[in-house]
């Protein structure tokens, strides 16, 4: 009796020597992954608090007013040897980083003609029944070259300095009393005064211009 209590006892010991070692390593390995996140957590911590997240602020602004992002250039009647109309957009950038301007025509209408940019109609601007579709820089092309008169920016590419620093755009119509081709001068000066009259002054043309800003390379 004697001894098959003692062959108990050391069964019994032996089971909790395998439960304590059992045990032990559990710890060791909750404590290992405990550690490991723990030093994750203050890595992360530790990075969000000292990150610093340069500040992107740039506002436009066209006839003392902020504007976002686009504005619109219109002609109320154009002819040629008119005097030149122009429009500034001031750009104002109060970020951390060195802005470069530029544009693109978004639409334009010359008279009854309208025309939309590709890259406006995929961002979800309507394209009107009848209207013609092509890149911003055919469209701006087509401005610059296939009319008597002429349209130009000037500002375009520039930078503009962080922290108030300022910056202009400018966009110029002009129309040269001889451009050097009547049958055109004719054909658009009476179709822009014929359009001015029977549409209750609405401008014979009208350009829509998206201004861009983004970080200069480098900056």
């Amino acid at each position: 009796m004697e001894r098959r209590k003692e062959k108990l006892t050391r069964r019994q010991r032996r089971i909790k020597n395998r439960v304590t070692i059992r045990t032990l390593f559990l710890v060791a390995i909750t404590l290992i992954f405990n550690t490991y996140a723990w030093f994750l957590y203050v890595n992360t911590v530790s990075g969000d608090l000292t990150a610093h997240v340069d500040a992107w602020q740039v506002a436009f602004e066209v006839d003392e007013e902020i504007v976002q992002e686009e504005f619109v250039f219109d002609i109320a009647h154009a002819y040629p040897g008119m005097s030149n109309a122009s429009k500034t957009v001031t750009i104002v950038n109060q970020g951390e980083r060195t802005a470069q301007i530029d544009y693109e025509i978004k639409s334009a209408r010359i008279l009854d003609d309208v025309y939309i940019s590709t890259e406006a109609a995929a961002s979800g601007t309507t394209v009107p029944t009848g209207a013609t579709t092509m890149s911003a820089a055919a469209l701006l092309t087509k401005l610059q070259t296939d009319y008597p008169f002429n349209i130009s920016f000037t500002g375009g590419g520039s930078t503009v300095a962080t922290n108030g620093g300022t910056g202009a755009l400018t966009i110029t119509f002009s129309w040269a009393y001889e451009s050097g081709n009547d049958v055109l001068d004719t054909s658009y000066g009476t179709g822009s005064y014929d359009y001015y009259q029977s549409n209750s002054g609405e401008p014979a043309i009208e350009i829509i211009i998206k201004i861009i800003a983004k970080q200069a390379p480098n900056s």
